[in-house]
């Protein structure tokens, strides 16, 4: 039986074009149990697996060094070429082989839209011990493209319809068949059981894998997933529209985005919602547990007459409503899901993403780097090559027309015969392949996530349910953990430090569901190292009324 305990840890990278926050999940105090496997061959004899269709470029020992148990490195690239403007491609694959394997395979995903080839290994979070320490043999993929710097950016492998192709599915599979084949060679015998863990992108392409690659994993964490990233991308083009259009000018007549709602307004809209919906899951602890119960409108502060600080203006209130709401096209389609109004929308964790900190007309928010990957990946044929400066990318995005891009996200062309709505989503709900072979699917979702919507999450899962035939039938396989208060993956006034492995090789190895996973607060929350249950979608943490409120045995999870 393999312990873990999961720490999430974000990172932005730092191309505008890949604003999306990849968070690696962290897993500690696992053991690699009685029955280690040894190498059956020597570890730079994985050299020789290259072929015509890879390269292994690295296939190195290393000993224990750095924090990181004695194994064998692998760094080999799949399917390369050269593609569209004579840009290069491949598949890269990053393993790591312990050398006292608990005979477990992880697959990490990564957050961004990839491009970048990680670690080879899950990392650990406040010194806690990787996989790799605990005999996870591990694997990354920059999912066939680069983000290295160039003249057209980071999301311009999108011009490549091969590339959003394997960006959207395949390289998850190319990559999980070549790093068993990998497994296989070294220690003479495949996986006894594989997982594959990832939030944002890489929880997107954990619910890729359910939908198109059922049988090659045992168990999959999505956290905060992508699913519908195109519809996404051209909302938040919206929503930053409508913040813009609200902002004060800077001397050179641009928006100063960040200014379009100061850090007291957004305070100030924090306080009103705990005080709305905090105590409708029968406690006012500074949690809204009951999500559905919150019927919080930014009306209830919009100034009567001159704008002050104890109130909203109309035109504040206008931007809220657009972006919580839901932006529409001109026909009044809604193109991405609406947000739930939750505690966590004040943290620097909410602004990043949607208005930015910077003092000037320079945008730094995260949100408004969707435009090159708007232009490049998501539309169909791809906009024209943009320059590679952020303020020529918030150009863009200021001024896309939504309605006409909107149509473009499902269109397709002879070079690229899938749409990106086709090619990227994972939005389909047959889970039946998965199933069948027993798969469990672990969700999880902060309420106060600005750029996935847990409310989408929902609504998809509440879609998987009715599928499935039903709350007990789909629980068997498949379960969601709302997490109040926590933004993208991890941050906000929240209990963001939760394990997810250990419960998902439980379910998987031993056949108990997950009824609820303990999750601590940070030391930057409100409440330094309280505790709180997570509970499985509909249940909700309710408090028992005895022991403190600090601590998750005072909690049970019940219906709402």
């Amino acid at each position: 039986m393999v312990s873990a305990r999961r720490r999430l840890r974000c990172q932005s990278w730092p191309s505008a074009a890949l604003a999306f926050v990849g968070c690696a999940v962290s897993i500690a105090t696992a053991a690699a149990g009685s029955d280690a496997v040894s190498p059956v061959t020597a570890c730079d004899r994985l050299q020789s697996e290259s072929g015509p269709t890879i390269r292994v470029s690295e296939a190195q020992l290393r000993p224990a060094a750095g924090g990181l148990a004695a194994h064998c490195e692998v760094l080999a690239y799949l399917d390369e070429r050269t593609g569209v403007d004579g840009q290069k491609f491949a598949i890269g694959l990053h393993l790591r082989l312990p050398e006292a394997w608990n005979g477990r395979f992880v697959f990490q995903g990564q957050g961004g839209t990839d491009g970048v080839l990680g670690s080879g290994d899950v990392q650990p979070g406040g010194g806690r011990p990787s996989a790799l320490n605990q005999g996870y043999a591990t694997v990354t993929t920059d999912a066939g493209h680069s983000n290295a710097p160039g003249p057209l950016g980071g999301a311009s492998f999108g011009l490549d319809p091969q590339a959003r192709i394997d960006f959207g599915y395949r390289a998850d599979d190319v990559v999980t068949r070549q790093a068993r084949h990998f497994i296989q060679t070294y220690y003479g015998r495949l996986p006894s059981y594989s997982y594959f863990l990832g939030c944002s992108n890489g929880g997107r392409h954990g619910m890729a894998i359910t939908q198109r690659f059922p049988e090659h994993f045992d168990g999959v964490a999505a956290g905060a997933p992508a699913f519908r990233m195109p519809e996404k991308g051209l909302a938040g083009a919206a929503s930053t529209q409508g913040f813009a259009a609200i902002s004060p000018k800077a001397p050179d007549g641009r928006p100063i985005l960040a200014q379009a709602l100061s850090q007291a307004d957004m305070e100030l809209l924090s306080r009103a919602i705990v005080q709305s919906c905090d105590a409708a899951d029968g406690l006012a602890d500074g949690i809204i547990d009951n999500v559905p119960a919150c019927r919080f409108s930014p009306r209830t502060l919009q100034c009567t007459s001159e704008k002050t600080a104890s109130c909203l203006s109309a035109a504040q209130v206008a931007a809220l409503e657009n972006h919580f709401q839901g932006p529409t096209t001109a026909q009044g389609r809604r193109i991405y899901a609406s947000y739930p109004y939750d505690s966590g929308i004040a943290t620097e964790g909410w602004r990043r993403w949607i208005l930015g900190t910077a003092p000037d007309s320079r945008v730094n928010a995260f949100n408004v780097s969707f435009g090159a990957t708007l232009a490049y990946l998501y539309m169909t044929p791809p906009q024209a090559p943009l320059p590679n400066e952020a303020e020529a990318v918030y150009d863009f995005y200021r001024s896309v027309d939504v309605t006409a891009a909107h149509t473009r996200i499902f269109a397709t062309s002879a070079a690229m015969p899938e749409s990106s709505v086709q090619t990227i989503s994972a939005n389909a709900v047959d889970l039946s392949g998965f199933r069948q072979r027993r798969g469990k699917l672990l969700l999880y979702h902060g309420v106060s996530d600005p750029t996935f919507s847990a409310l989408d999450t929902l609504d998809w899962y509440k879609r998987l349910t009715d599928a499935a035939g039903g709350e007990k039938a789909t629980g068997e396989f498949a379960r969601l953990f709302l997490v109040p208060g926590m933004n993208h993956c991890s941050g906000g006034p929240s209990t963001d430090s939760f394990d997810v492995l250990t419960p998902l090789v439980t379910w998987v190895e031993q056949g108990r569901a997950p009824e609820r996973i303990e999750a601590r607060a940070g030391a930057t929350t409100p409440w330094p190292g309280r505790s709180r249950p997570l509970c499985p979608y509909p249940r909700q943490a309710r408090y028992l009324g005895q022991g403190s409120i600090e601590q998750a045995e005072s909690f049970t999870c019940a219906a709402p």
